[in-house]
């Protein structure tokens, strides 16, 4: 019996979804190859829109980074075996570098990383001698065997594909900054990544601010248990910040989630002194920044501004202890607002692109949600 091919997801132009047939990938020692159950959408929506790529990470005929599976082929000596379930992580690691060895995110490898020389999807697919298999939005992936983390009993498909783009690279973010009960968080640019730290503010007991004004999103947000929603458009919308901040006259922590120096501008203006902000968002192809002004913004009010991509080795544990939350799990139930076959993507990106959405879901097995546990 000859093997499957491997059906891929391409946008060839803009407005445009293909799929695709190439050969069924090959692994080497050290990867394993993952029946890919659930690819969630980032900002490939994007793409489909406009073409803006980016930069090297993507390409017409190699998108998505997140998603969920099934292990059905290893190398003698692995450590996993057909039939596991996983997360996969984006990213590889050189095992060399700071980022690495401290076990921080993959997404900052120095070789394989963002700015780095050799990006990861792509050397997943050069170092196994495949075309395809390096990236989500494929019926099979070819995974490095560390960016692999087995799903335990008891957390869903469904749930641990929310381990990337969503409540993944926010759990990094919420760890790194130190949230705490009783902090007060505020969000920025809300989409699935401003959910996701909403989710994870409120796991940790945080009072969090919603800053954001799309009608449906703060209704989500809402849903999902933020406390406040402030208008940045309203002429007083830092006095009310400061109102429901009482004696710290500002947030302890600002995520921005938009990558606009619009929210960028007024993450810096709402918090106290001491503060912190941490940015996630960024706008692909755009070229504007904000204008610093470090003696006002950062030096006198002692603030720290900092940000990445994805979640750090260190943090992926405790991840999945809080995505086996009960009250976790229903939170992403909230977020998770449409799901579509792999066939039907154009759909979903056009759905993606009303921002009347949380997170989207594609299967690319294009088995329905109820189907895969």
């Amino acid at each position: 019996m000859s093997k499957p091919v491997n059906t891929v997801l391409t946008i060839p132009r803009p407005g445009e979804v293909r799929l695709v047939d190439r050969p069924y990938p090959r692994i080497i020692p050290g990867y394993a190859l993952v029946k890919a159950l659930i690819a969630p959408i980032c900002i490939e929506h994007q793409i489909y829109r406009d073409h803006t790529f980016e930069e090297d990470s993507n390409d017409a005929e190699h998108l998505g980074h997140e998603g969920v599976g099934e292990v059905v082929e290893v190398c003698e000596g692995s450590r996993f075996a057909p039939g596991d379930r996983v997360i996969v992580y984006q990213g590889k690691r050189c095992g060399k570098c700071v980022p690495c060895l401290r076990g921080y995110s993959p997404t900052h490898c120095e070789l394989h990383g963002k700015i780095g020389p050799d990006r990861a999807h792509y050397s997943h697919e050069r170092a196994c001698g495949n075309n395809s298999g390096g990236f989500a939005f494929a019926k099979y992936r070819t995974v490095p065997e560390d960016m692999l983390q087995r799903i335990p009993e008891g957390l869903s498909f469904r749930h641990a594909a929310a381990a990337n783009c969503a409540c993944g690279c926010t759990f990094s973010a919420v760890e790194t900054l130190g949230v705490a009960t009783g902090d007060h968080v505020l969000v920025a640019g809300i989409g699935f990544i401003g959910f996701g730290i909403v989710i994870n503010a409120r796991y940790r007991g945080a009072k969090v601010i919603v800053l954001g004004r799309n009608p449906y999103r703060m209704e989500m947000c809402r849903r999902l248990g933020a406390h406040h929603i402030v208008n940045p458009d309203s002429p007083d919308w830092q006095q009310q910040v400061r109102e429901i901040t009482g004696f710290k006259q500002g947030v302890d922590h600002a995520f921005e989630c938009s990558g606009y120096p619009y929210y960028q501008q007024r993450c810096l203006s709402a918090i106290r002194q001491y503060g912190r902000i941490y940015s996630l968002g960024f706008v692909p192809g755009s070229d504007e920044r904000y204008p610093l002004h470090v003696l006002d913004e950062l030096l006198n009010k002692h603030a720290t501004w900092t940000g990445g991509h994805d979640v750090d080795v260190n943090h992926r544990d405790r991840l999945l202890t809080m995505l086996l939350d009960e009250s976790v799990q229903r939170s992403i139930d909230l977020m998770v607002t449409h799901e579509f076959p792999m066939s039907r993507a154009a759909e979903a990106f056009e759905v993606a692109l009303t921002k009347r959405c949380g997170k989207i879901y594609l299967y690319p097995h294009e088995e329905p949600p109820n189907r895969v546990h």
